[in-house]
């Protein structure tokens, strides 16, 4: 593949997650301190969505964390997927390393407030991905912090903005890899350039319970937003391919400086939503 030989990257293998999605834990009632005074983004029609998962030192990954906020070492993280938890326990250095996930979700559409974000052509999903680290809210209650929210359409970066939520615009195409019939992603992050040739594997499994993450994320003019985000696939299937990474910028050296790296599975069918307080 002509462009995977033109880049100077890692590469990993994908598998089946067999610990949840994006290190969510299980669907909780809401949170008493969180008032539903922001906005509600709403994904529509899911045609994939996937975390990478990996470790961050902890120098760069609390970069910013707020005051009384902690981070969440990985050997004291009780959600740690297995194959992050596995080198951990054969390399001790890395116990006080901080579990991140990078996770992007293909949808027929997004809704933020009363717009809606779709095209017409199916072959155009839209994009929405963020970059979060796991740590605690001052009191040990675990909220993960937002490094970054991206997405793959300007009038939607601008929607967010005016609903003071920061998203940075990022491209995305996805393409049948030649001579192998395996789906190419080619996203850009910024200066970090990702390429995932693969495809799905084995059987689908119907998925009976949503999956929920609380976030802390900062967003425009100062304000400080806490997400409460639940996703309600319909299947999963296992991952099977390969992924290079590309970039000298904060993502590309966080992801190229983890000791492992792990994505999957792959999610489709329902959808999301995404709740902001103040």
């Amino acid at each position: 593949m002509q462009v995977l030989r033109s880049l100077k990257a890692s590469r990993i293998t994908f598998g089946l997650a067999a610990a949840g999605f994006c290190g969510a834990w299980p669907v909780a009632a809401q949170d008493r301190s969180e008032r539903r005074e922001g906005p509600i983004w709403l994904l529509e029609g899911l045609q994939a969505g996937q975390c990478l998962r990996f470790l961050m030192e902890p120098g760069a990954a609390g970069r910013g964390l707020r005051p009384g906020a902690r981070l969440v070492r990985a050997d004291q993280d009780k959600g740690l997927h297995p194959a992050l938890r596995a080198v951990v326990d054969a390399q001790p250095e890395f116990a006080p390393w901080t579990p991140a996930s990078l996770c992007l979700y293909y949808a027929d559409a997004i809704r933020l407030g009363g717009r809606r974000f779709g095209s017409k052509d199916p072959r155009r999903r839209q994009m929405l991905g963020f970059w979060t680290v796991a740590a605690t809210e001052p009191g040990g209650v675990r909220r993960d912090l937002v490094l970054e929210l991206f997405g793959t359409r300007g009038d939607l970066v601008r929607a967010a903005e005016m609903g003071k939520v920061k998203v940075r615009e990022a491209r995305s195409a996805v393409s049948k890899a030649a001579n192998s019939g395996n789906d190419l992603y080619d996203v850009q992050i910024g200066k970090t350039r990702l390429v995932w040739n693969g495809r799905p594997a084995g059987d689908s499994t119907m998925v009976d319970q949503p999956v929920e993450e609380r976030w802390l994320t900062r967003g425009a003019s100062g304000t400080v937003w806490r997400v409460h985000t639940v996703i309600r696939p319909t299947w999963s299937r296992p991952l099977v391919g390969v992924l290079s990474v590309e970039g000298k910028d904060d993502l590309a050296k966080a992801l190229k400086g983890s000791p492992t790296r792990f994505m999957g599975p792959v999610y489709y069918g329902g959808g999301g939503e995404l709740r902001f307080f103040r």
